[in-house]
């Protein structure tokens, strides 16, 4: 076998249309919006859009927009303007491998704690009462039984979905996180608040739930508080994020930790003063 110049030219010819074809492949892709930018800056979209939380007053309300923020656990390691910043928001979790076919939320999104407190689509949920979903502008009361539905934006017409804690029937890893969006509205979904401090638990049953004050968020199924996972932080497609799940830390004098800590921002007076 012998190789001249016709050898080199096919060589070259190959490569040319190789690249006609990857090219024309690129714009096919960017036509219909397929390229992974695109995927990305469609999901940044939809999630990180901002979300105004209505004004509910001092109460927190039926039927309005509601964050769940860890006041008391520090947001960064590092000192902000020699200050260290606290509050972590409960947030809607899309993975860098979901991207290429999930653009919004859905069934089956992981909940995670993020440093991002800004109200938006991802860290906003609407509480419903659990006895009676068409009820909006009243009160809700420590001991009440809630559900917290996600809004999904981007497509008024999905079917809703809650926050679901999903209980172990055998041990399982310290670092598993159970808690996801489902579109099953069960048992699992209903939580529950009681008063920080074990003095005003029985006094305060019954009473309403002050906005921005902190409290326990309790699942009804598995009697167990709302919890940081400070211990498992991960770098996610919204930068470092902690898991959350439901366990009760309490300390040698039966108090609960920072870590079942957690507050309910509803309304943008309480959000300035934080």
């Amino acid at each position: 076998m012998t190789y001249n110049n016709s050898v080199l030219i096919g060589n070259w010819s190959e490569e040319r249309l190789k690249n006609e074809y990857e090219f024309k492949l690129f714009l096919r892709k960017r036509d219909r919006r397929e390229l992974l930018l695109q995927r990305s800056r469609t999901l940044f979209s939809n999630l990180l859009k901002e979300r105004p939380l209505a004004i509910s007053g001092t109460y927190v309300l039926y039927g309005f927009n509601v964050q769940l923020v860890a006041s008391d656990m520090p947001a960064k390691a590092q000192l902000v303007d020699g200050k260290k910043q606290y509050g972590l928001a409960m947030s809607i979790l899309v993975r860098e491998r979901q991207v290429d076919y999930m653009q919004n939320i859905t069934d089956g999104c992981l909940m995670t704690l993020s440093p991002i407190t800004t109200p938006c689509c991802r860290n906003t949920f609407v509480i419903i009462s659990a006895k009676d979903e068409s009820i909006r502008g009243e009160k809700m009361d420590y001991g009440d039984e809630f559900l917290l539905r996600a809004e999904n934006y981007g497509d008024p017409t999905a079917a809703p979905l809650y926050v679901r804690y999903t209980p172990c029937s055998s041990p399982a890893s310290s670092d598993r996180m159970p808690i996801r969006l489902s579109a099953v509205k069960d048992s699992n979904c209903r939580f529950t608040t009681i008063p920080l401090l074990p003095c005003d638990r029985l006094e305060m049953q019954g009473s309403p739930v002050k906005t921005g004050a902190r409290l326990i968020i309790k699942n009804c199924v598995a009697d167990k508080s709302l919890c940081v996972m400070n211990q498992n932080w991960m770098q996610t497609f919204f930068g470092p994020e902690c898991g959350v799940t439901c366990r009760n830390y309490i300390d040698l004098h039966g108090r609960f930790t920072a870590e079942n800590v957690f507050t309910l921002v509803s309304d943008v007076e309480t959000k300035t003063k934080e």
